[in-house]
């Protein structure tokens, strides 16, 4: 009797432990940040080794949440959300709409658009266009005082913050809305059509209310993103006093005395938030079937814009000019020029004002160069790590009936809903406390983008996974293989391209990144976002364009060289 119950209690322990072991790695990385922070919020004094745990207290929520600074915080957090997820909506849904189901000409470039100001980080974005809006030197106004309309420009307001992120959020939407759009049959628009309706009513009636999911995970992920960013209000937000709450928790952070406990309630706030908008969208999409494809085939139809072709046209490259065109010319000013002083409109153009010596002397430059090895080496990192245990987590909850898989599941999309900087915070106080030294080195930086990547990674390699039938395994299982044998042999071989392609993934959002490392780097571990953000600080405006061009062909590069796996994917039946 008494063996068999030995033997019953391995077997549970042998099926428990695959996820076991993945519930505490996830726990570490995800929950245990999260309820530092927590922890931190009601804590008395700050949450350094050797404070008092029972020392709890509200006090920093009702301070936090009575005062004045926090409700402006709240109201422009949530402003420039709603205006810049409207701006971007309304850019990458036209752009969408014109490339996937009209005759617009030049349709390669109209959808090559929508796509390029990824290769752009918002940081990068947001530099530039500091350059070119600035209300006392930016470029901008330089032009418009010559033509003799003033100084009419303004980005380090409201509405500037507003046009930055709309413009380098609208390929997010670009992206939901134009997979939908090619998949949805043509019947009803042209039955639509047949009736009498114009393109518009077809549009507003038909087309866009069919692609409501698509839409609203567009928006609800823009805003989203737009709301817990940190680099674009920070580098806009500050210069024209206007405090959104990333930046005030960032704030109370870097104030003398610092505030940490005050700054982990906001970031709870912050999270909050988040966590509405994605139950939210969760509740509203769980409603609605918007099923277009069905066993009926159907051949694509392009709608015909007649005189209109050519405006549609024009808005594209209105948009790419905006969104790269004119920024990277500010940046390549910037960064080429002898001094940034600019008299008038011929300066731009004058040869003898440039020089080669900030691009030449930059590879001199330590920070430049530490930054630059800091950042591969963490993104490598980041893509090896993150990719093994995004592929565990996936196989797991997809191929296997082990005890605790839907936790996992649940775990490894629960980082969606907390943002970057919080993120930073929560390993922040968490590593402090540890005995484990991975404070002041890379380590921390690359679990810390690990958490923060992993419904990226997690959700890129599970679509890979489920498009490998399962009859494969279990024909090899049948045959006499073990699960793991099975698993190496088929499973991973034909799903490698999404494998490689979701590290590619994750190594480029590691290099992009600023939010989660802001709390977490020293003087030997900063990578290039920080350094890129220090120039900026110390006012090295030239520097600072020299490593943005850098920066952004490097990105540039990379996506490229990825692009036979990001594009790559596995239809196996």
């Amino acid at each position: 009797m008494l063996l068999q119950t030995g033997a019953a209690t391995t077997r549970a322990l042998r099926r428990w432990l695959p996820a076991g072991v993945l519930i505490v790695i996830l726990t570490f990385l995800v929950i245990v940040p999260v309820g530092m922070l927590l922890y931190a919020s009601v804590l008395d004094a700050p949450p350094r080794p050797g404070a008092d745990p029972s020392n709890l207290t509200l006090a920093h929520f009702r301070s936090l949440y009575g005062s004045p600074e926090t409700r402006l915080a709240i109201r422009n957090s949530l402003a420039i959300g709603v205006g810049g997820t409207a701006m971007a909506m309304s850019i990458g849904m036209l752009l969408a709409w014109l490339g996937a189901r009209t005759d617009v000409p030049g349709r390669g470039l109209v959808q090559l658009s929508g796509i390029v100001p990824l290769f752009m980080s918002s940081l990068v974005g947001a530099l530039a266009w500091s350059l070119i809006g600035s209300p006392r030197a930016g470029y901008a106004n330089t032009v418009l005082e010559a033509l003799g309309l003033g100084s009419a420009v303004n980005i380090y307001s409201v509405g500037g913050m507003v046009f930055v992120f709309g413009l380098y959020y609208a390929p997010y939407a670009y992206l939901f809305v134009a997979s939908a759009l090619a998949l949805m049959n043509p019947e009803l628009e042209e039955a639509a059509e047949v009736h009498g309706g114009s393109i518009s009513r077809v549009m507003s009636k038909i087309t866009f209310p069919l692609v409501l999911p698509a839409t609203m995970g567009a928006f609800i992920l823009t805003f989203v993103l737009i709301i817990e960013n940190f680099p674009v209000t920070q580098i806009l937000g500050s210069a024209g006093g206007v405090q959104t709450l990333p930046a005030y928790i960032f704030r109370l952070m870097a104030a003398a005395p610092s505030r940490p406990n005050q700054a982990s309630a906001a970031g709870l706030l912050l999270m909050l938030i988040m966590v509405v908008l994605v139950s939210i969208q969760a509740r509203l999409l769980a409603r609605r079937s918007f099923v277009t494809v069905s066993g009926k085939g159907f051949r694509p139809r392009r709608i015909a814009l007649g005189r209109w072709r050519w405006a549609g046209f024009g808005f594209a490259v209105v948009y790419l000019v905006l969104a790269v065109g004119i920024p990277f010319f500010a940046l390549g000013q910037a960064a080429l020029r002898r001094t940034q002083f600019i008299s008038g409109v011929g300066d731009f153009f004058d040869p003898t004002a440039f020089t080669l010596r900030s691009m030449t002397t930059l590879l001199d430059y330590p920070p430049f160069a530490l930054g630059l090895r800091n950042s591969i080496v963490v993104g490598i990192m980041t893509a090896v790590l993150g990719g093994a245990l995004h592929l565990a987590t996936a196989y797991t909850v997809h191929r296997t009936d082990v005890p605790g898989r839907r936790i996992l599941d649940y775990v490894a999309m629960l980082p969606v809903t907390v943002p970057a900087l919080v993120i930073g915070l929560g390993f922040l106080w968490t590593w402090l406390n540890l005995p484990i030294p991975l404070y002041g080195t890379l380590l921390i930086l690359v679990l810390a983008y690990t958490a923060r990547f992993m419904p990226q990674g997690y959700r890129g390699i599970s679509s890979t996974i489920l498009q490998v039938h399962a009859d494969l395994e279990e024909s090899a299982q049948v045959a006499g293989a073990s699960r793991l044998r099975a698993a190496t042999t088929i499973v991973i071989p034909l799903i490698k391209s999404g494998i490689f392609s979701t590290m590619m993934l994750l190594f480029i959002l590691s290099m992009r990144e600023l939010s989660a490392s802001i709390f977490l780097f020293t003087s030997q571990t900063r990578v290039l976002p920080i350094v890129l953000y220090d120039q900026w600080t110390s006012g090295s405006y030239s520097r600072m364009a020299a490593i943005s061009l850098i920066y952004s062909f490097l990105l540039f590069v990379l996506t490229m060289l990825g692009r036979k796996w990001l594009g790559m994917g596995t239809t196996t039946d």
